[in-house]
């Protein structure tokens, strides 16, 4: 597999988290929470694409 599908894996995978549970997530990682991060997209883009990079990361350790 590819980085590119794994990282579509992981987006795809994503789709189950509920509403509340992104806000808190985005409330913990941003000072103004999702209202922050809407008026930083680029901040959010680059924030996302270390996740998903840390993902793939920690997917390929546990299948070690």
């Amino acid at each position: 597999m590819t980085k590119v599908q794994s990282k579509i894996k992981i987006v795809y995978s994503m789709r189950k988290w509920s509403f509340k549970y992104i806000a808190w997530r985005l409330t913990t990682a941003y000072p103004g929470g999702w209202r922050y991060a809407l008026r930083h997209p680029i901040e959010l883009l680059k924030d996302m694409y270390k996740y998903l990079a840390w993902c793939q990361e920690i997917d390929r350790y546990v299948r070690k």
